[in-house]
């Protein structure tokens, strides 16, 4: 059974942003790579939502059904919700993925 992934509006900005900074930094080629690395990822996701690791910051605050995968340098961040996956971040490793999480949930 493959579930329904949705991108949500917050995460497709995070997306444009990182979209920017790989074809800005290393040009359309490289992001072309990386866009099918982001594909594989969100199909993987959908057959097996299950696969990905509950991030310890969202484990900590008692949020449940959370996952996070890593395609390169980005961890992306979903929940899972019945028959449904929902993308909620695409966070860069090097920033700090605490303040990023509670900046979000505090905007909310």
């Amino acid at each position: 059974m493959s579930y329904k992934l949705q991108v949500l509006a917050y995460a497709k900005d995070d997306y444009r942003e990182i979209r920017g900074y790989e074809k800005r930094t290393f040009g359309d080629q490289v992001w072309k790579a990386v866009e099918a690395d982001f594909k594989t990822m969100f199909k993987q996701i959908a057959d097996m939502p299950l696969a990905g690791f509950v991030p310890e910051e969202i484990e900590a605050i008692g949020l449940v059904h959370y996952r996070q995968r890593l395609v390169g340098k980005t961890t992306v961040i979903y929940q899972i919700k019945g028959e449904e996956i929902f993308v909620h971040m695409f966070v860069a490793t090097n920033r700090d993925f605490a303040t990023l999480l509670y900046g979000r949930l505090m905007s909310k």
